[in-house]
């Protein structure tokens, strides 16, 4: 069966349903959809299982799954924005020890009830959910009738009673906040480039800054995300999907589409904002239209396709098949597959909407009791006066903290800004009695690495040694590389047993394992890692490639062009297997010149080659 890009609805989003796979759909239908649309090659043993529940299950994917009529009747609703009796709270779908609530509608009986985003759902009415359970099944009920729902949150077990209602899922809402357009997205469907559009014109002329809250966003219609973001950004691919034989297709919007607004964006994020929210916070990075704030996102880089009647035979009733079927990149190249979005500010939960009102001040024409904050491309200014306020000190001060060496602030008591001179904000700090903690280090100030090692320190991608110090011009050990890249990539801890010399009970066994399971790295042939051996310069250089081609399009491009001769003359000073390596970070712009390919790298070396690989796939927001 041909591949049907066009005609598929690509959906990027994280919510789904519980698989169930009682299906009109016949076994050997579904394994033909699998064969032809699946993200990744699958193995002839999964396809020979004699279920597609099992089949399934043994891929592993939560996003590819089986829906009934009324499951994916449930669906639509939650991306579009519907009316449906239940408790108002989005789940995600998969299964890890219960069910995680990803975000809590308004006015709803969740919200009222107090569940939260980063719950996990275990249990209703005192049965146990499991990996074959629909949540939904469960949760959906008569108007008036009542429920207890049990979650796990911070280890502890609670158990809340709620009254069952009609929920309006209203996808996007919007008001204006003192100078600031706040503009609150819980999906991306078939209405919310429309009301986003709404919400411009009705605040455009209040309005000093766009906070666009994707927090509690598990993403939604690929389309729409397009759509939506365009109105900031104006026309042009948004989006680039890849499949499994490495042939891309993009989604775009036409040169004339409507850019509404040249404020700068402020996008909130959280842990929670997910695949289509990814989207249009590397949309809005791409086109530097504005800044993100907040937590690193989910990091699921990956649409699906939704297999249904008005596009596949084989789907009859109502049914749907949703499959993943691409890894997704932003205009600007960069994945956001496991690594999520790194904003521009890490803020912490708790201060992230405080430190984005701080930014939407209006423009004042005299510096007196202002500040100014270069960043990214764009100009914002704070009140002084009110950052110092009670309840305003700890955001402003963490925002201070935030800052990477890249952003610019300028004050000063003068009366005009051309009077103003940079300031450090640990200097600001001092001057105005905050309870500054630097997230730098002062010992790798005169490192030649020093902007990149206090790049990497602000995003808490590197840490420093017991001491609290960094050492930069000490040697870096396989160990620590492994765990200062899958720091950066935000990997999670990979499965034990890769090499008999990196014990479970190892700091760094999560990581290492980690970067193995990514293919990033591999041990001798005597099944050895050699964790605490130092690791060479070509050895890094080859790490950072393997990196680089899996994180971006740019290095996946160059990962496929074979070596020429004279590029073999011109990189003769590493062993054959490092060659190829260092030619793809050269063509990236990132490979260190005077460095030798056999001798140990140092740390402030790892962290300069890091960081600028970053800051060139675009994995750091500058």
């Amino acid at each position: 069966m041909k591949k049907l890009l066009s005609s598929l609805l690509a959906l990027c989003l994280t919510l789904s349903l519980a698989a169930a796979p009682a299906s009109a759909l016949t076994l050997e239908q579904a394994k033909e959809l699998l064969a032809d649309h699946y993200v990744d090659e699958i193995s002839q043993e999964i396809l020979e299982l004699d279920s597609l529940e099992a089949i399934l299950e043994a891929l592993g994917d939560p996003y590819t799954i089986y829906m009934t009529p009324e499951q994916y009747e449930t669906f639509n609703q939650m991306v579009n924005g519907q009316m449906v009796v239940g408790i108002g709270a989005t789940v995600e779908a998969a299964y890890t020890d219960g069910y995680r609530v990803m975000s809590v509608l308004p006015d709803s009986p969740a919200l009222e009830a107090g569940l939260r985003a980063g719950d996990v759902l275990v249990a209703v009415d005192g049965r146990e959910l499991t990996a074959d359970t629909d949540p939904r099944a469960w949760i959906v009920g008569e108007e008036g009738t009542d429920l207890t729902v049990t979650v796990v949150r911070e280890g502890k077990r609670l158990d809340f009673t709620l009254t069952r209602r009609a929920v309006v899922i209203p996808i996007v809402t919007y008001e204006e906040r003192d100078g600031a357009g706040y503009i609150n997205c819980i999906s991306f469907g078939e209405t919310t480039a429309e009301t986003f559009g709404a919400a411009i014109k009705a605040m455009e002329d209040s309005a000093e800054v766009w906070i666009v809250d994707l927090r509690a966003n598990p993403g939604g219609d690929s389309g729409a995300t397009a759509a939506t973001a365009s109105l900031f950004t104006g026309g042009g691919v948004m989006l680039y999907f890849r499949n499994s034989s490495g042939r891309y297709n993009y989604t775009y919007t036409l040169p004339d589409y409507p850019d509404l607004t040249d404020m700068p964006v402020i996008i909130l994020t959280s842990e929670h904002s997910a695949s289509g929210a990814e989207l249009f916070a590397g949309d809005i990075r791409a086109y530097g239209a504005g800044i993100s704030l907040g937590q690193r996102t989910f990091g699921k880089g990956t649409a699906q396709l939704v297999l249904n009647g008005t596009n596949c035979p084989y789907m009859e009733n109502g049914e749907a098949l949703k499959v993943t079927a691409y890894r997704f990149f932003a205009p600007d190249g960069a994945t956001n597959y496991i690594t999520g979005v790194l904003p521009t500010l890490l803020i912490s939960p708790e201060n992230t909407e405080r430190a984005a009102m701080l930014l939407s001040c209006a423009w004042s024409p005299s510096p007196e009791n202002h500040l100014q904050l270069e960043l990214a491309g764009q100009r914002f200014c704070v009140n002084v006066g009110e950052a110092l306020e009670e309840e305003n000190v700890s955001a402003f001060t963490e925002l201070l903290e935030a800052l990477p060496p890249s952003a610019r602030l300028l004050y000063s008591t003068g009366q005009s800004w051309e009077e103003c001179q940079p300031v450090s904000p640990a200097a600001l700090a001092e001057e105005l009695g905050l309870p500054f903690t630097p997230r730098t280090f002062s010992d790798a100030v005169d490192s030649p690495y020093a902007r990149e090692i206090d790049t990497l320190a602000v995003y808490e991608i590197i840490n420093g040694c017991e001491d609290g110090d960094f050492h930069p011009v000490e040697t870096i050990t396989r160990a620590q590389f492994c765990s200062l890249v899958a720091s950066a990539l935000d990997l999670p801890a990979g499965r034990p047993g890769k090499f008999a010399d990196v014990p479970d009970s190892a700091w760094y066994a999560g990581a290492v394992n980690a970067m193995a399971d990514m293919d990033f790295v591999s041990g001798g042939s005597d099944g050895l890692f050699g964790p605490e051996e130092a690791v060479s310069f070509q050895e890094m250089i080859s790490i950072l490639s393997r990196t680089a081609i899996w994180a971006s399009m740019d290095g996946y491009e160059f990962g496929l062009q074979a070596v020429t001769e004279e590029e073999l003359e011109e990189y003769a000073a590493y062993d054959d297997w490092a060659q190829t390596s260092a030619r793809n970070l050269d063509k990236l712009g990132v490979l260190l010149e005077d460095a030798d390919p056999v001798d140990s790298s140092t740390r402030e070396m790892a962290a300069g080659m890091l960081c600028r690989l970053m800051e060139r796939i675009c994995l750091i927001w500058g």
